[in-house]
């Protein structure tokens, strides 16, 4: 949400050369290849999501009506149940910005400002929880939290904590615990250009420390904790993942489950659906449009060439109270839920606990298992998430490449397109999908991507991951100097050769990073894979969303606990070969143009 990139700098001057004698000039050509990207992967599904809200009889399958009609607003806003989700999703938006930008910021103050023990333990936390998927989270925490959970075997569980647990209390606590590492790195950003300055000045004039930072480094910091506030909002309004666990379980409706269950209903509830995404957008936009606002007025421009670097507050007692804070958050976060997990993995029932005859790999069995369902949901996510990342990334890297040459408007309009993309969430997105491919003339007909089949998961996972590839690569596309690529054209070199002989080695590191990310993000992507389930089998999100709904929780533990792992050490194996054998940033070899 709070994504910042100056990518125009070293292109503004591209967009000029223009190609010879009767050729396509590259810059037209680039912003109809891109534009018409975006606008079949992201803009049409979400157009037909905002005009199935006002013309409701315009995918009717027997009986198309263009006319506009109102009822299915009226009906919405006239919705005890919609209302009510409007509602918790806006507490639930505003507890959980207050809350995490607070813990974050606290995470982040005791991570910088004190040495702690046991460092590698806490810096890392925020960074695996970050992408440890919501559902995941929630459903370790109902094993803890649950009647006959662990906390409850463990004796630490007080009386009416389940009951509250159960509804906004807890689901604030869980998202805050989830979300808390935005707040850490925004405003952990924002910290570092602080530097000691100011502070000493404060200090040689008779200023506590509690003075210091109430008159002067949280007035500085300022507009990082409302663009924390203001994103974290935004990323609980858009989750999915504890609105199909905690939320669901407790009865506590929302507006991303009111999509889901409106296009899961049979009949498909087509217009109600619709009128829940077109205001769940339009709640997005207001929380984009703030933040937007609110960086224009910010002037974050605290770092100097003479600042100098900050020293810890405190040795001794200090450091080790600042210590359990950070490790308090770090177990909470991270530690406890996993450790949930795991236990579960290897358990037969909840409820005899950590009874040595309740340990089996009865679980790990059935997750491990060739061609059981959930080895093979494990198989498809994988197989999935490889396509996803390689065509995403591949997208990304021709049209960063192609862009670079273009206008600075058409860059800075792409930058925005991909930046507004990511906003947009999931669960709308996915039923995008299905009102174009399953009820839009013209598309329901193709033979790829296909409704039902797999080539449409895909298709939607691509839609949701190139966003952040571009992202990624485009700001390293852009630091490149023109200088090289007008070298490599005047030796003869063609585009397909300074694409991967000169733009590709130099900008490996940012390919890499959108790769790996691209990868783990779609194997635990839940709304998209919810939606747009194939009809060949489940990927891994959606099974263990149903084992959790069958109350089969352990299988449920087992099958993410190796998805977890599979994952990540695959991700860890390809960056560990490319450092390894590759050369980031390494200038390209005389003669390899």
């Amino acid at each position: 949400m709070s994504v910042v990139h100056d990518i125009g700098a070293a292109g503004r001057s591209r967009g000029a050369i223009a190609a010879g004698p009767g050729r396509v000039r590259w810059p037209d050509l680039a912003s109809v290849v891109i534009y018409g990207l975006f606008a079949v992967l992201i803009g049409l599904p979400l157009l037909t999501v905002l005009v199935q809200a006002v013309i409701p009889g315009l995918f009717d399958p027997s009986h198309p009506d263009f006319a506009l009609n109102a009822a299915p607003l009226l009906r919405a806003f006239g919705s005890l149940r919609v209302g009510t989700a409007v509602l918790h999703s806006l507490q639930m938006g505003a507890g959980v910005a207050v809350l995490a930008t607070t813990l974050g910021g606290l995470f982040a103050v005791l991570v910088q400002r004190f040495d702690l023990p046991l460092r590698p333990l806490i810096v890392t936390a925020p960074w695996l929880v970050f992408l440890v998927p919501g559902y995941l989270k929630a459903m370790a925490w109902v094993l803890l939290m649950s009647h006959g959970g662990y906390l409850a075997q463990l004796g630490l569980m007080p009386p009416g904590l389940e009951t509250a647990f159960f509804g906004l209390g807890g689901l604030v606590f869980v998202h805050t615990l989830s979300l808390f590492p935005l707040a850490s790195f925004v405003i952990g950003g924002a910290l570092a250009g602080l530097g000691s300055d100011l502070e000493d000045a404060a200090r040689l004039s008779g200023a506590s420390v509690w003075r210091v930072w109430l008159s002067v480094n949280l007035p500085l910091l300022r507009p990082a904790i409302m663009l924390s506030c203001i994103a974290i909002f935004a990323e609980v309004l858009s989750d999915f993942g504890m609105a199909t666990t905690i939320a669901r379980t407790a009865n506590f409706g929302v507006l991303t489950y009111g999509i889901h269950a409106a296009a899961s209903d049979y009949p498909v509830d087509f217009p109600m659906a619709g009128t829940q995404a077109l205001i769940l957008l339009s709640l997005i936009l207001a929380v984009v449009a703030t933040e937007r606002a609110v960086r224009r007025k910010a002037d974050p421009r605290l770092i100097s060439g003479r600042s100098r670097g900050v020293r810890p507050y405190a040795s001794g007692r200090g450091r080790w109270i600042a210590t359990g804070l950070a490790l308090s958050i770090a177990v909470l976060a991270l530690y406890l839920p996993l450790a949930a997990i795991l236990v579960r993995a290897f358990t037969a029932t909840l409820g005899h606990g950590l009874a040595w005859s309740n340990f089996t790999l009865a679980n790990m069995d059935k997750a491990l298992q060739a061609g059981a369902p959930a080895s093979a949901a494990l198989a498809r996510s994988l197989v999935y998430a490889g396509i996803t990342a390689v065509l995403s990334c591949g997208a990304a890297l021709i049209i960063c490449a192609r862009l670079d040459r273009a206008s600075a408007t058409t860059r800075a309009a792409v930058s925005g397109l991909a930046i507004g993309s990511i906003a947009i969430p999931g669960i709308v997105l996915g039923f995008g999908y299905i009102l174009v491919w399953n009820r839009l003339p013209g598309f329901r007909d193709w033979a790829f991507p296909h409704y039902g089949d797999a080539s449409l998961l895909v298709t939607g996972y691509v839609a949701t991951a190139l966003p952040y590839c571009l992202v990624v690569i485009l700001s390293a596309v852009g630091q490149l100097a023109p200088s090289l690529g007008d070298a490599a054209r005047v030796h003869g070199a063609g585009a397909t050769a300074r694409l991967l002989r000169i733009t590709l080695p130099l900008v490996l590191l940012s390919v890499v990073t959108a790769l790996l990310l691209s990868f783990i993000r779609t194997v635990f992507e839940l709304p998209i894979s919810q939606l747009l389930v194939p009809q060949s089998g489940s990927p891994v999100p959606p099974y263990v969303v149903r084992l959790l709904g069958h109350d089969d929780d352990g299988p449920a533990a087992a099958l993410s606990l190796v998805s977890m792992v599979v994952a990540g050490g695959l991700a860890a194996a390809v960056w560990s070969l490319a450092r390894r054998h590759l050369t980031f940033g390494a200038a390209p070899q005389k003669g390899s143009a």
